[in-house]
């Protein structure tokens, strides 16, 4: 069949596999797109309806690619193929059985500023003071579970501690409250579908009915809650055909279970394993690091990736003396990519948190070298894009409560407190939603005429939004500019132009949107709620990306840069006291390593300034367990002139100290600069350092040595620079004169 000629073996023997339950495990870069979409189209190629398939991916972009191949392979199909993202397939059907559950198919998304903004509003009424909690972590413990199918009365049974009761309570109040509201969070789409199959067999029977196929893409990402969807959907006859990495599980500390990957033939009696070996993205040099790397973890599956390129430069890894060093040697690496005739998108900067991206921005909007930070403020989290977006959510779900304060005085209209607090009253009394409540107090008299005059204003608005909710939604956001005067609102301060520019970004969005995908407001919200920072990547133009290796899951770069390698930092010092949390960081490293095509730049800090104080650098035990001979080391640079580090806008202490002092090292951290690794650290810096003698430092100026101890392969001594006493590493003192400073 010409679908599967050009697949190679594996890849074949993958798509043609006729078992009930297939588990490729497919590595980084071995074609398991290409793989999805042939077995989807051969599917279709062998008689199988296309709307009997549903295959479930973790992005936008990767559904949006997914579909298009299949088009391309199959051509236009009607009715075609559900694919799309966990998410977007559990609001697509729950848009049309929400109703069995008790809430509108209109409901409301919230999104992550929704939920703490009902956080926040929850406490109040609990009187919580506000420094007394995190929203964060209440937030956390509320989604970790949902993703488990724990309800707010089973986690209010096992909550025994102060902390988890309070949790428990916050949690019960907050589903109320959204129940309320006719809303759901991003956690409950998929909770809630789980519920509906299990409390009404009848509807779990159609759509099992319908759907003999379900794939599922990166699998190994997933969590209790999408394993029982795919479950409850495939049921006991249904085709199961899934495709991921176990090495590339990164995402447990958001619920991701890697018992789905090595638990399957478990889960799914008789299954098969397939694996795909082969490597069309990176270089063998990249491949051999990658691979030497993650065979130093215990719970995998187990393979070896391999490719016919050849072997390319070996890996780059650079000990700058700071992050303002670090981020000099990064500018240095993209510059010469352009200089070679190559782009900065097709270049990223990958690091461990979003803290570390400071440093970089300073040193690329210095060297004028455009860039975008993904991870930073979402476009559809932009105060200007919410409030459009919110007049589009009401007229949609009278009952989205949050949404409803959001447009109730944007623009003003003269609905102040006091107007507030009746329509509270009302909807707390009675049940109505905010619209209905305001309406009747209008209608009663019940508040101030200016008032009377503002909720007439809004209430005929929403109303005619309303009666638009089919058209085109980019007509209905010009109609709400037009007849808001929001731009005008907005003002002529510094950011009025930004903003305005971010309304006709939105307005852009809707129309590209109404053009491509049928476009309604209620289609066009689904969309909005579902993006993220990932499927932006690339929007802006040639600009190099900035972002986490999390963030960059599933994308590929021609240069990819890793920063930050540094015990405590890559990996995390959450995840040293765990073996499984520190076996995720290690796949998270080689989700960084495979990222790149061509080129990789590994780069760890001496010294790097944290909120709580500079502190010596150890380098990452993931760059100690890359084979010598595919790392090209360059020698240590000397820390850059004070003066320089203030220019290039690195904060200091009032006094003029650029370290507060706890430059400390764990031995541990010491040996990791040293012992094993290809780091040359001069012999004559260790060698005939003795208590009392004098030394000198770059920065520190002369010194006396008081006390010393063996480190490995160096020598942390702790010397006195007039009123302050440090710890240094030898390779970073040399003798000083003995009339010392």
């Amino acid at each position: 069949m010409q679908l599967v000629e050009r697949l190679n073996p594996a890849q074949r023997a993958a798509v043609e596999h006729p078992g009930r339950a297939v588990l490729v495990i497919a590595g980084a870069g071995s074609g398991k797109t290409r793989v999805l979409t042939s077995r989807v189209a051969w599917l279709i190629a062998r008689g199988v309806p296309p709307a009997s398939i549903v295959a479930f991916t973790f992005t936008n972009r990767a559904a949006r690619e997914m579909r298009e191949r299949i088009e391309t392979m199959v051509g236009g199909v009607s009715p075609a193929p559900w694919v799309g993202t966990f998410h977007a397939t559990a609001a697509r059907i729950l848009r049309r059985e929400a109703e069995a559950l008790g809430l509108p198919r209109s409901f409301a998304i919230y999104d992550r500023e929704d939920q703490e903004a009902l956080i926040r509003d929850l406490a109040s009424r609990l009187g919580w003071p506000e420094q007394s909690f995190k929203k964060s972590a209440v937030l956390a413990a509320i989604s970790d579970a949902k993703n488990a199918l724990v309800t707010p009365e089973d986690y209010a049974r096992t909550a025994f501690a102060p902390e988890d009761r309070r949790v428990a309570e916050c949690f019960a109040r907050y589903d109320a409250e959204l129940y309320r509201s006719g809303a759901m969070d991003f956690d409950d789409l998929i909770a809630h579908t789980v519920r509906l199959f299990r409390n009404h067999p009848d509807v779990a029977s159609r759509y099992r009915a319908q759907f003999g196929h379900v794939l599922v893409d990166e699998y190994q990402d997933t969590n209790h809650a999408q394993f029982r969807l795919i479950h409850a959907l495939a049921g006991d006859r249904g085709v199961v055909f899934v495709v991921g990495d176990d090495d590339q599980s990164i995402y447990g500390w958001r619920g991701a279970d890697l018992r789905n990957v090595l638990e399957f033939e478990t889960a799914f009696p008789g299954a098969a394993v397939v694996r795909l070996e082969q490597n069309y993205r990176s270089t063998a040099s990249i491949l051999k690091a990658a691979n030497a790397v993650i065979a130093n973890n215990q719970a995998r599956k187990g393979k070896t990736l391999w490719c016919d390129r050849e072997a390319g430069c070996r890996l780059r890894f650079v000990l700058a003396a700071d992050e303002v060093d670090e981020a000099r040697r990064v500018r240095e690496f993209l510059a010469a990519r352009v200089a070679g005739g190559g782009r900065l998108a097709d270049c990223a900067v990958l690091y461990r948190t979003h803290a570390q991206s400071r440093a970089l921005e300073t040193e690329l909007r210095h060297a004028l070298i455009p860039y975008e930070v993904v991870g930073g403020v979402s476009f559809y989290q932009r105060r200007e894009v919410k409030d459009l977006i919110a007049y589009l959510r009401v007229a949609a779900n009278p009952r989205d409560t949050a949404m409803f304060w959001r447009v109730w005085n944007t623009p003003r209209r003269g609905l102040g407190a006091s107007v507030r607090a009746a329509v509270e009253q009302r909807m707390a009394a009675i049940g109505e939603p905010g619209p209905a409540a305001l309406r009747a107090l209008a209608e009663a008299q019940s508040i101030a005429p200016a008032a009377r005059r503002g909720a007439a204003e809004l209430l005929k608005l929403l109303d005619e939004l309303g009666a638009m909710l089919d058209a085109p939604v980019d007509r209905s956001l010009a109609w709400i500019l037009e007849r808001t005067g929001y731009l005008d609102w907005l003002g002529e301060d510094e950011g009025a132009a930004d903003r305005r520019a971010n309304v006709g970004e939105l307005v852009v969005a809707a129309s590209t949107f109404a053009g491509s995908e049928g476009g309604s407001v209620q289609e066009f919200l689904a969309e909005a709620a579902l993006v993220t920072d990932a499927d932006r990547v690339g929007e802006h133009g040639d600009r190099v990306p900035l972002l986490t290796a999390h963030n960059a899951k599933g994308l590929e770069f021609k240069a990819v840069a890793v920063i930050g390698l540094e015990e405590d930092l890559f990996p995390h010092a959450s995840s040293l006291d765990r073996a499984e949390r520190l076996e995720e960081e290690r796949r998270l490293f080689y989700v960084a390593l495979t990222r790149a095509r061509d080129e990789v730049l590994l780069s760890a800090a001496a010294y790097r300034r944290r909120f709580d104080g500079a502190r010596g650098g150890a380098v990452s035990r993931f760059v100690r367990e890359i084979p010598e001979t595919l790392l090209e080391v360059e020698e240590r640079p000397r820390l850059a002139p004070r003066r320089e580090r203030a220019r290039r806008g690195l904060a200091t202490r009032p006094g003029g100290d650029d370290f507060d002092g706890r430059r400390e090292s764990q031995d541990e951290g010491e040996d990791a600069i040293a012992a094993g690794t290809p780091l040359r650290l001069r012999a004559a810096a260790r060698a005939g350092r003795r208590v009392g003698q004098w030394v000198r430092h770059a920065d520190f100026g002369d010194g006396v040595v008081v006390a010393a101890a063996e480190a490995g392969d160096d020598v942390k001594y702790t010397v006195r620079f007039g009123t302050r006493v440090l710890k240094v590493l030898g390779s970073f003192l040399t003798a000083g004169d003995s009339h010392g400073s």
